[in-house]
């Protein structure tokens, strides 16, 4: 098996009111579609921000192998805070800007963006503010820019939270899409990604399981979970 990109170990993560989860162990390899799950509270934003840089751990390490960088890694918050006076253009743009340590953007870039911009659908927006949007022209920005940012690792936070029934099942089909035609790893915060995930990662107070989808179905907390409950 090829070399992980992605590395935790007796990780604990976890929030200023004390509730988290510790024991996090778990690998990411390129092509990875690892759906996180638990309830609220268990540290599964923490994970993310963890895994970012933006919050140090409680534990444990976070580890990037096989010539992955901070650089190569996309993410889109549940809660994302966007400039209103911003582009769609704009805040793709942001993406590009994060693959490069250059302060502007050349022609590779603007081509990305382009590209991106019309694989979601969304390139008749560009030119129109962020908060002209409605709630799933926001999700598909936000996941536009994120994609751009991502070249080994893509991290998404509830991606399709506020959107209605038809909107989550249009945008997890096109998130499965990147994973399969792009071999970028993906790790989605939600349940709604399990459908098409090769492994499941379940927290709790501590690390719950981490596996294939196979295996998750097989275990307790799978079949708790296909019951309607989790952990």
């Amino acid at each position: 098996m090829a070399e992980a990109i992605l590395t935790c170990r007796d990780l604990a993560v976890g929030y200023e009111n004390g509730r988290g989860c510790r024991g996090i162990n778990f690998t990411v390899h390129d092509g990875d579609y690892i759906c996180v799950i638990g309830q609220d509270g268990c540290g599964k934003s923490a994970l993310m921000g963890t895994i970012m840089g933006i919050e140090k751990p409680h534990a444990g390490t976070v580890e990037f192998s096989d010539g992955l960088t901070a650089r190569q890694i996309g993410c889109l918050p549940q809660n994302a805070v966007i400039q209103t006076s911003s582009t769609v253009w704009e805040i793709v743009m942001q993406g590009c800007l994060h693959r490069t340590k250059r302060i502007f953007v050349g022609k590779k870039e603007k081509e990305l963006a382009q590209k991106t911009l019309e694989r979601l659908g969304i390139a008749s927006l560009a030119k129109r503010r962020f908060t002209e949007l409605s709630g799933g022209g926001h999700r598909r920005v936000l996941l536009a820019r994120a994609l751009c940012a991502a070249q080994r690792l893509l991290i998404l936070d509830e991606p399709a939270y506020g959107l209605d029934v038809m909107g989550r099942l249009e945008l997890h089909r096109q998130i499965a899409a990147i994973n399969r035609e792009d071999n970028l790893a993906i790790m989605v915060i939600g349940t709604d990604g399990m459908t098409d995930a090769t492994h499941v990662l379940h927290l709790g107070d501590n690390m719950i399981f981490f596996g294939t989808r196979e295996e998750y179905a097989a275990s307790i907390p799978g079949q708790m979970y296909a019951a309607g409950r989790i952990l």
